[in-house]
């Protein structure tokens, strides 16, 4: 194809397919390039013998709202359905049952914590409050002023280290983004605990992978196990270089959207700003497992997700009880449950044996929930890296450099997770940005 009006979109994640489907309504034409056999990136939903799993993303907060806005305008409301938003604490063998969308009112009421502990949740309260406005799933570097720490620094400089970081901000953390309290920003812990944790919860009726999957049945070229190796820029468009089972090809274009890990980017973006390409070059990503465990009877749980604190598991940060967070994950009389290991766990067994997998994740899960190993019908390992970008106090104030240096003017736009905390609303929102941006540089053009 030798097109100046196409444009061409690389990666059919939620990034790239919510830039494709944006630019396909200003009435472009688009091509999708994806190296997978399959669209969604980390959304991945799979069937089996009655269970519905998720191998990849399955937490979907009312607050997404860029998903949400998606699933409205390409018909998909009517696949939504409402899921339990109850959350589980852990604190030795006890569980404590707090409301995802109340968590501030339910941590001044719980068990959890003593009575002193939830005085001080009102020094939380106010924090949080102060950097609401600055909280951004487009360009989270807005809030680089309070990117100087880490959650665990914050609760020492503010007397909230103890029984309440412990048991209700690293969990947040560690449930969120899969690695301790201490090596990540303190911005990270406020984001997962406004913009994630903090919210009602739903669900995808037929799965999180018919949402991706919908938006790729509206675009009329998507083009999988397709890996592209170079796009350049010049003064007439773009010129891509790709490669398929037919052998290696070069198209021409109109411009192109880069959705892909950043780390990946310079590579594929020759021409990239050095000093921008040396910010994606020196992005560090998270690793994770999820094992899926179909089970032939009800664990005696109501909450459908349970954190997990560091006292109880190094290892285990959450457990999703999937047939509580909404019906139909199982078949009657069933449960589904899925559990989700910390980054440094995951590189330990990433070389592991499924079956070594799975021993060792049901010693830490059966903290919470004894005997599950007992109820087994059938399990899944999922190995996922990379997921997501490490945030090391300092991160977001380099973001801030790197966004400042971005050429609005040309016709090579990025996308990508790593423009705020990283998760599925981010990635449409960094999509949605670039098509926005890219379209502004055409008609300039």
């Amino acid at each position: 194809m030798n097109d100046r009006s196409t444009i061409f979109v690389i990666g059919a994640g939620p990034s790239g397919l919510a830039a494709a489907w944006r630019l396909r309504e200003a009435g472009r034409d688009v091509v999708v390039f994806e190296s997978r056999d399959r669209v969604g990136g980390q959304l991945l939903s799979v069937r089996r013998d009655g269970f519905l799993m998720e191998a990849g993303t399955t937490i979907l907060p009312e607050a997404y709202d860029s998903v949400m806005g998606l699933v409205r305008d390409i018909g998909m409301t009517n696949d939504l359905v409402p899921a339990n938003s109850l959350m589980g604490f852990m604190r030795g063998n006890e569980l404590h049952l707090m409301r995802s969308n109340r968590l501030i009112f339910d941590a001044a009421r719980t068990k959890l914590l003593s009575l002193r502990s939830k005085i001080e949740v009102a020094k939380l309260a106010l924090d949080s409050f102060r950097l609401r406005k600055l909280l951004s799933y487009e360009d989270l570097s807005i809030a680089a002023d309070y990117d100087v720490e880490t959650p665990e620094d914050y609760c020492r400089r503010r007397g909230l280290d103890g029984e309440l970081y412990d048991y209700l901000i690293e969990p947040t953390v560690r449930g969120g983004a899969g690695v301790p309290g201490d090596v990540i920003s303190v911005v990270e812990f406020f984001f997962l605990w406004q913009k994630v944790l903090g919210t009602r919860l739903f669900a995808f009726r037929d799965g999180y992978s018919s949402f991706p999957q919908r938006l790729a049945d509206k675009l009329s070229d998507v083009r999988l196990n397709t890996r592209v190796h170079t796009v350049v820029e010049d003064d007439d468009g773009v010129t891509i270089t790709y490669e398929d089972a037919r052998g290696v090809h070069t198209e021409t274009g109109a411009g192109a959207i880069v959705s892909s890990m950043g780390n990946e980017v310079p590579d594929l973006v020759p021409q990239l700003d050095p000093d921008r390409a040396d910010f994606l070059r020196q992005l560090n990503y998270t690793s994770t497992m999820s094992i899926n465990l179909a089970l032939n009877r009800v664990p005696d749980c109501t909450a459908s997700f349970i954190v997990v604190p560091r006292p109880v598991s190094e290892g285990l940060f959450a457990i999703i009880l999937e047939h509580n967070k909404v019906p139909g994950r199982a078949p009657d009389g069933k449960g589904l449950v899925s559990l989700f290991m910390m980054n440094q766990w995951a590189v330990d067994h990433m070389e592991a044996s499924d079956d070594e997998v799975i021993a060792d994740a049901l010693r830490e899960a059966e903290k919470a929930l004894p005997g599950l190993g007992t109820d087994i019908e059938f399990t899944r390992v999922n190995r996922w890296y990379p997921v997501l970008v490490y945030s090391h106090p300092g991160l977001y104030k380099k973001l801030g450099r790197f966004h400042a240096a971005r050429d609005l003017n040309s016709r090579i736009h990025l996308a990508g997770s790593y423009n705020s905390s990283g998760n599925v609303n981010t990635a449409t929102t960094a999509g949605e940005r670039a098509a926005r941006e890219l379209l502004t540089a055409l008609r300039r053009g």
